[in-house]
């Protein structure tokens, strides 16, 4: 349950049932939050002894019970049907926890959560469904829109039919998000021209993002896929700015975005503010350092020109992150009294082309702190633990790293809340 929500006032507790609500027993996700949207409802609940209670409630339209399932669909999860070349999941090295080999390719998450999905599993009636619901925006996982390559990258025979689905349900006002994963040599080029040109004649795709594929070195057995390198990011990056004046000029937005990772391997900056417009694809990567460069152009002219006591502490994140974080602590460590460290983890765990902070494990963080016994508290990107826990992807949780390292560990979600902690919580 959500704290402080109408659920936990009403004493539903984990471990209970819902059996109704309004009279009705909700097949999915999408049957509850219909229903909870009434400002009226009865929920029936079997309670953990077996009883059963009913509740009567009254709340705004928008408000919701805080109810949490255990299964985010209540049902289960729709499984991927796909075996991409670049699948991630393919790529990762073997025990950990069975729940992050499962592969989910499910629309209902796509509209709940933004979570991208193919569209290749989708029957008549899941078609049906999303139109009569007006389900929208979804997020699409398109990466081709040849019909032969897209069944080529996705191993599935209906991935070919994809601009005919997204036709069918725009023609219902389903808008979407979608985008691109780049394999050199496969779907760049003249592809992802192609590829670009299709979304981009259907005015219901709001945005594409590109992002590189990404390869671990768990790859045995699968097939030869090569990184984005330098060159082809610059030609990546060129390609996209030429769209985006031509969609400037015609539909008066960028469209289409380059996630992040590509300007630090073309060794160009990072866009402006401006050129991200509303953000539509943070989740993939396309701004996150901007954004970090915002928090820090905030910060520039309040920064203290010293601490009022001696303070040492040391920030652990990916090795991409070095290239705009080194001159910020360089400058941070202007300020007298402070000693800041910043240490760029090697992902071992993962091995290969993996460098984000958000694919970093507990076992990581310990192997790039060995040598730093001075530490100081330790600060951690909160995109290095698995959405609303605090567990690593190999396991390790916050309490357990912190005990291995004998060292005080603060996860923050930005660069505002880490400056904000250390000027005015650790420094006083």
């Amino acid at each position: 349950m959500v704290a402080g929500s109408i659920a936990e006032e009403l004493g539903i507790s984990p471990g209970d049932h819902i059996i109704y609500i309004n009279g009705i027993e909700p097949g999915d996700i999408l049957d509850w939050r219909l229903a909870e949207g009434c400002e009226e409802l009865i929920l029936t609940v079997a309670g953990k002894n077996g009883g059963l209670t009913e509740y009567e409630i009254e709340k705004d339209y928008d408000e919701s019970l805080g109810i949490v399932f255990d299964s985010p669909t209540i049902d289960a999860v729709r499984p991927c049907q796909n075996r991409c070349l670049f699948c991630f999941v393919d790529q990762l090295p073997k025990e950990l926890r069975r729940s992050l080999y499962l592969k989910d390719d499910d629309y209902r998450l796509s509209f709940i959560s933004g979570s991208y999905v193919t569209l290749t599993n989708l029957t008549d009636t899941d078609l049906e469904r999303i139109m009569r619901l007006h389900l929208s925006p979804l997020y699409v996982s398109v990466h081709a829109t040849e019909p032969e390559l897209r069944r080529c990258l996705l191993n599935h025979n209906r991935a070919g039919l994809i601009m005919d689905v997204l036709k069918k349900l725009s023609e219902a006002g389903i808008v979407f998000h979608a985008q691109v994963v780049l394999c050199p040599g496969i779907n760049d080029g003249m592809h992802l021209e192609r590829t670009i040109n299709d979304l981009y004649n259907l005015t219901s795709v709001h945005s594409l993002a590109v992002v590189p594929v990404g390869l671990t070195g768990h790859r045995q057995g699968l097939y030869n896929l090569y990184p984005c390198d330098g060159m082809a990011a610059q030609k990546l990056l060129q390609q996209v700015k030429s769209w985006q004046l031509k969609s400037l000029k015609e539909r008066g937005g960028r469209f289409i975005f380059a996630s992040d990772e590509f300007y630090t391997l073309a060794g160009q900056v990072i866009p402006s503010h401006q050129e991200y417009e509303e953000y539509p694809q943070l989740e993939n990567g396309v701004g996150l350092a901007r954004l970090l460069y915002n928090d820090w152009e905030a910060w520039q002219n309040r920064l203290p020109p010293s601490l009022a006591k001696e303070t040492t502490a040391t920030v652990v994140t990916g090795v991409s992150a070095g290239h705009y974080l080194e001159p910020i602590v360089n400058r941070l460590n202007e300020i007298k009294n402070l000693t800041l460290r910043l240490v760029l983890a090697a992902n071992t765990f993962f091995g290969g082309h993996v460098t984000v902070a958000g694919l970093l494990t507990g076992h990581d963080i310990l192997a790039s702190l060995e040598n730093h016994m001075q530490a100081g508290t330790v600060y951690l990107p909160r995109v290095m633990l698995r959405e609303g826990k605090n567990l690593f992807l190999d396991g390790y949780t916050v309490d357990e790293l912190s005990d291995k390292l004998g060292k005080e560990l603060r996860i923050v979600s930005s660069l505002d809340d880490f400056l904000f902690n250390l000027f005015e919580t650790e420094s006083r």
